[in-house]
């Protein structure tokens, strides 16, 4: 913040000082794509092209500020911080906007309006720095949906705010039967029920989110702007695909492609008398899950909730991660640890740094692990029945000589195509991923080429 700064201030007067703390907002994500495309020349023409946006992507991949470069090259011509704030509020980056004019930013009808219910967040999933949409995310403007569109490498333009009623429709009203019963419920999650439609003809989820009983609607609007800005940014083969959103009448939905095969924990539980998945369809299903959690942990993501029930499955059984509620964007582009005051998660999953309230890419790495063991054993995370609750915790069995219980016995007695060294590599896997002490865990690059060499092995041997 920086009170001798006024509306009428060159940007190229901004201290290098502020330039970092302004890349803390808007580096993550990408946000400042959403600027770069607002930026005109005085002529009303866009002052970047598409060219320009992938030079400035460029500058990550050296340690660079996106952020700051950009503020740098535009600083060469007469623009004045009262743009660049302008610019800022109109894609509601209202933290950004306040470390330039607090007073001004806060005198603004709008703005005072939406900053209300941000200062008494410490903790919002949707920017580590505090910066919270309270609003629902408008559709992409013209100038946007171009950078985007045209910088995206599957070719995803900006998606499509969809009308609540329509989604009323397509669900038959949301009707609460099950599939098998002739309604439309698909299943249901911590947040939210998921129903099947078809939009276009085209078959698809809708989650739509339900107030819990110990959180705030504030939070669960905070967790559906996550979900969707995360998504928007995000695009990989193995992450579920967004189709839209809809939060109009005062209802939150979110619209995925639909999944033929629901989740893993389904699966593994031959939920609906479905067939036992093999142990090559398993592996297979690992080496996705890893393979999209490196390209999060990459793009500087942290997931948090990393477990059977999140990871889809497509016609092909590819698997899909989803449900990015809870996911945060690293302050800056590196793996350092963040701290939260709130602690969420599911504690089947939860490492024991994420307990005290740390967030890393390695706790996602723990996570994981749970998966793996799942995979290997066919049982749920958690069973309040057994001795022990948690299946993280049944390693102590497989792996004290005393114990009656092998590695042999712990496999899924309803697979029966596995082969004992691969079974061994990844158990062995999936125990280096549970290490209580995170900096002895792989990173999950190491995880993915572990399992792929699993998979390969199949393939010399089939």
């Amino acid at each position: 913040m920086n009170s001798s700064l006024t509306s009428a201030t060159y940007v190229r007067n901004i201290g290098y000082g502020l330039r970092r703390q302004l890349s803390d907002f808007l580096d993550p994500q990408d946000r400042w794509k959403e600027v770069i495309a607002s930026i005109r020349k005085p002529s009303g023409e866009l002052r970047y092209s598409q060219l320009h946006v992938r030079r400035f992507e460029s500058l990550v991949a050296q340690g660079r500020s996106p952020t700051v470069e950009l503020l740098n090259d535009w600083g060469t011509s007469n623009c004045t911080v009262g743009e660049l704030v302008e610019i800022l509020l109109s894609h509601d980056l209202l933290a950004a906007a306040s470390l330039l004019l607090p007073g001004q930013v806060y005198s603004s009808p709008k703005t005072q309006q939406l900053s209300s219910p941000l200062q008494t967040d410490p903790d919002s999933p949707t920017r580590p720095l505090g910066e919270i949409q309270n609003q629902c995310p408008p559709a992409a403007s013209a100038p946007e949906t171009q950078v985007l569109s045209q910088s995206s490498e599957t070719g995803h333009p900006g998606l499509p705010s969809l009308l609540y009623s329509e989604l009323r429709r397509i669900t038959g009203n949301f009707d609460d039967r099950s599939i098998s019963d002739g309604g439309s419920r698909l299943g249901e999650g911590g947040f939210g029920t998921v129903y099947k439609g078809f939009l276009n003809n085209r078959p698809v989820a809708v989650k739509k989110l339900n107030p819990v009983e110990d959180m705030p609607l504030d939070k669960l609007q905070d967790q559906f702007n996550q979900e969707i800005q995360t998504l928007r940014v995000l695009k990989h083969e193995n992450l579920v695909d967004m189709v839209g959103f809809s939060c109009d009448e005062q209802h939150l939905c979110i619209v995925y492609a639909f999944m033929a095969n629901g989740s893993l924990l389904d699966r593994l539980a031959c939920l609906d008398g479905s067939p036992p998945l093999s142990w090559r369809q398993r592996c297979l299903i690992a080496e996705g899950t890893a393979r999209g959690l490196e390209y999060l942990h990459s793009n500087h993501h942290v997931h948090r909730d990393v477990k059977s029930a999140n990871i889809l499955l497509d016609e092909k059984f590819v698997a899909k991660i989803s449900d990015f509620g809870l996911t945060r964007a690293s302050a800056k582009h590196t793996s350092t640890t963040m701290m939260t005051d709130r602690v969420v998660g599911t504690r089947a999953y939860m490492a024991p740094e994420a307990l005290r309230g740390q967030i890393t890419p390695k706790s996602d790495v723990f996570s994981f692990g749970v998966v793996l063991l799942e995979i290997l054993s066919g049982l749920p995370p958690a069973d309040e029945n057994k001795e022990p609750q948690f299946l993280m915790d049944i390693r102590d069995d497989i792996d004290d000589e005393d114990e009656d219980l092998t590695l042999e016995q712990f496999v899924d007695g309803k697979m029966t195509d596995w082969e004992l060294s691969q079974v061994e590599s990844i158990y062995c896997l999936a125990s280096s991923c549970l290490d209580d002490r995170k900096n002895r865990r792989p990173v999950i690059k190491q995880v993915f080429s572990e399992i792929h060499s699993v998979v390969k092995s199949q393939m010399l041997d089939s």
